[in-house]
């Protein structure tokens, strides 16, 4: 089986491993994204290892970052003349810092891009990556997942230019992460690992490592979230690092092709859409997927397919995860826009085509 393996430029794994990160940095200023509650640490650890140079700290990042916000920080950074940019927090901080690097040196707007009336056309700003949550894998993917409150659309910026030169994943960055984000995250990595193990652009490397971050994540979120174990919090950020790497290379499924207009349009948080997707469209995958996913069950659970489906039911009932989008107004007047923009790449590598129809008795299931 031949593969082909795209990854950040260096990644460091481990406790304590962002010390390391001014070390790693070219000359020049630095502009820094990140999220609200990263500001203190980053200004006690980070900013005096910078002393010298001129730095810009940018923390009020929204979720499902709307291009306006990528806008913003492409403009300081260009003001700034930054060299650099560092993504630090969860994945809406670093996708948005990596957009920025991406485009600041492109011309146009970000809207020109995500919406493809331009192209990008070379290696932007050098780009470091350090997660606080363990679920997105934005450290590791070449694309940046924003949203465009205007239209409704959400979708992904993509460009092989776009991997981080430098990702760290220090799990001591997660040890204070509250537990519905840790529960929701954590279950958009075990998302991650299951779907890039089915998926139809798998490979024997892919599989291996999802896997693994597969078995680290389904073994210890349930610790992470009611112990906050940093044994547990450990092995769940190398579980979601290792799926990052995977579906890097082997892209996603049907959770995240229909999560993302979902999640778009009735306001779910991504790790929230995961959970409540991720049980229904395994039972609807299973029967072109039976053999890999008897594998999968035997690793996790011992048992069969249907064992590992109901377990994942029990598990995002034990860490108080919603089992459908009743809460959120999911209704039949959002299918239409769902279904539309449901087709993207990840629908693609799902083991199973979908028809619009049974996207719609999907989302009718989870409505209720």
């Amino acid at each position: 089986m031949n593969c082909e393996f795209q990854l950040p430029g260096k990644i460091l794994f481990g406790c304590g491993e962002r010390h390391a990160l001014p070390g790693l940095l070219p000359p020049g200023n630095v502009l820094i994204v990140a999220g609200r509650h990263s500001k203190s640490r980053i200004e006690s650890e980070l900013l005096p290892a910078l002393a010298g140079r001129e730095t810009l700290l940018l923390t009020d990042i929204q979720p499902e970052p709307p291009l306006s916000d990528v806008e913003r920080a492409i403009f300081l950074g260009r003001k700034l003349g930054a060299e650099c940019v560092i993504g630090w927090g969860g994945g809406s901080a670093i996708d948005t810092a990596k957009a920025a690097a991406a485009l600041m040196k492109q011309p146009g707007h970000v809207a020109d891009y995500f919406y493809g009336r331009k192209k990008i056309d070379g290696k932007g700003c050098f780009f470091a990556a350090l997660p606080t949550t363990s679920g997105t894998g934005a450290e590791i993917t070449p694309n940046a997942v924003l949203s465009d409150p205007e239209t409704g659309v959400k979708q992904s910026l993509r460009h092989d230019t776009m991997f981080a030169d430098v990702a760290i994943v220090d799990p001591e960055l997660t040890y204070d992460c509250p537990p519905g984000v840790t529960a929701a995250s954590g279950f958009d990595a075990l998302t991650q690992a299951i779907e890039s193990y089915l998926s139809r652009k798998a490979n024997v490397a892919s599989e291996a490592l999802a896997l693994k971050a597969a078995l680290d994540v389904f073994a210890n979120l349930l610790p992470a979230v009611r112990e906050s174990s940093p044994a547990a919090r450990t092995a769940v950020a190398e579980g979601s690092m290792l799926a990052a790497m995977a579906f890097a290379q082997s892209g996603l499924g049907s959770v995240h092709g229909i999560g993302h207009p979902l999640g778009s349009l009735c306001h779910v948080p991504h790790g929230i859409c995961c959970a409540v997707l991720l049980p229904t469209l395994l039972r609807w995958n299973l029967p072109v997927c039976r053999e890999k996913m008897e594998f999968l069950a035997g690793m996790l659970v011992r048992d069969t397919p249907e064992t590992l489906i109901a377990s994942l039911e029990e598990l995002r009932r034990a860490v108080a995860l919603p089992e459908n989008f009743r809460e959120y107004g999911l209704a039949e007047e959002h299918f239409g826009f769902i279904v539309k923009n449901c087709r993207s790449g990840s629908m693609k590598t799902n083991p199973r085509d979908f028809s619009d129809e049974e996207v719609v008795m999907i989302l009718k299931e989870l409505a209720e």
